[in-house]
């Protein structure tokens, strides 16, 4: 399942981040994990509208028997830093500390050119392998070994409460 949108739209990206909750609740009983499957959802695409220019394209996969959630976006810039912030209460700076505190693995892959791709795997169980199938349905964008190679807009329509693909 997939979702190319802006994050620096507030609705697309609150939506977005709605209707994959949704998905992997159909996958699961444990609130604990779908609120932190939400909550890691949230900061992959808060980073992105924040480091990467917003547009990305974020989609739920299988991995090894749980759930995943990639990020690709435009940016080829990522800093490895899971470290806790040594200011507790500042605004920013620990997004990348609580993922990591709240998946079992974090991947990130830069895309030569393109941007990059964060992957990171939920501690949720998915005994289908094939249970977010099919990757994509945007015909227009590219795919190569489960990669976005084009991360592009779809517009967010308020009225029917759904996005729409871009011409």
């Amino acid at each position: 399942m997939c979702w190319s949108l802006n994050a620096n739209d507030v609705r697309a990206a609150r939506e977005a981040r709605k209707e994959a909750t949704l998905r992997l609740g159909r996958h699961t009983a444990s609130l604990h994990a779908l609120g932190a499957a939400e909550l890691i959802i949230g900061e992959l695409l808060s980073n992105a509208a924040r480091h990467a220019g917003g547009h990305v394209c974020l989609e739920l996969g299988f991995n090894g028997g749980h759930a995943q959630i990639s990020v690709h976006d435009t940016s080829p810039a990522f800093a490895m830093d899971f470290s806790r912030p040594p200011d507790t209460f500042s605004e920013s700076g620990r997004g990348l500390y609580i993922i990591s505190e709240l998946a079992r693995k974090i991947a990130v892959k830069p895309l030569s050119g393109i941007g990059k791709c964060v992957t990171v795997v939920l501690d949720l169980p998915v005994e289908q392998h094939d249970a977010f199938e099919p990757a994509c349905s945007r015909t227009w964008l590219r795919h190569e070994e489960g990669v976005c190679m084009r991360p592009r807009i779809a517009k967010y329509d308020p009225e029917g409460a759904t996005f729409r693909d871009e011409p």
